[in-house]
């Protein structure tokens, strides 16, 4: 659950949020993203080694 709190201002009798923080207590879920991020590393085949090789548009499209 996060908390939201706002700073109030007062301009010419009318109040109006002038910013606002979100503080967020629970922990950043990043967890799955690691794990297929790791078996992809340990695949059999290359991911991302041959930058200098630009594939053509037609082999691109299905």
């Amino acid at each position: 659950m996060s908390i939201r709190k706002s700073q109030w201002t007062n301009i010419k009798g009318d109040r109006r949020e002038e910013s606002a923080k979100t503080f967020k207590f629970e922990e950043r879920h990043f967890h799955r993203e690691a794990k297929s991020q790791q078996s992809q590393l340990e695949s059999s085949h290359q991911h991302g080694n041959r930058k200098n090789v630009k594939r053509q548009f037609e082999d691109k499209l299905t």
